[in-house]
């Protein structure tokens, strides 16, 4: 389950989500949490007059046998998460962090409820020891985010300055 954490300074807020990551976001804005097909998912919302939202769902996957270990299906997962056969995604990356970490990076433009909508995506990934089950050894912890821009304002200057402030803070996630 969540433990929201938001703790709001000068420089911003200090968000831990799910027991599986801790990220800065920037002052002012709005925190939710939404219900998914059941699961809790992290709703993070600028302050006016900016828009968009940043939504955040986490897991944590333990390798099937077969898998070649928890870095193989960390790398699978990251692989999968940019969606390689899917036309309405781009500006695909995968990369790794100089901790180990993966970050899996794409955006698409989609249509939600009749909007026409940009998707920037971010997996940050990492190895971790299974708390549930020490003797299982480690898991993928892993943290998606989701930011949805409508259409119009994909490219706007102060979007893009917002854009830029968003993906360093996920690109500096703690995964725990």
């Amino acid at each position: 389950m969540a433990d929201d954490t938001y703790s709001p300074n000068a420089q911003g807020s200090d968000i831990g989500w799910a027991d599986t990551v801790r990220f800065r976001l920037p002052a002012g804005w709005a925190v939710d949490v939404e219900e998914h097909e059941g699961q809790p998912v992290g709703t993070f919302r600028p302050p006016p007059p900016a828009v968009g939202v940043l939504r955040l769902v986490t897991d944590r996957v333990t390798p099937r046998p077969e898998s070649g270990g928890t870095a193989a299906t960390l790398q699978e997962m990251a692989l999968r998460f940019v969606r390689p056969q899917d036309q309405r995604a781009g500006d695909r990356t995968v990369e790794s962090r100089a901790d180990g970490a993966v970050i899996a990076q794409a955006m698409m433009r989609t249509e939600e409820d009749g909007r026409a909508e940009t998707h920037y995506l971010w997996l940050v990934g990492a190895e971790r020891p299974n708390n549930a089950d020490s003797a299982a050894g480690s898991v993928a912890a892993v943290a998606m985010f989701s930011f949805a821009l409508p259409d119009l304002m994909d490219g706007d200057e102060s979007c893009a300055e917002m854009l830029g402030r968003i993906d360093d803070a996920i690109r500096n996630a703690e995964i725990l």
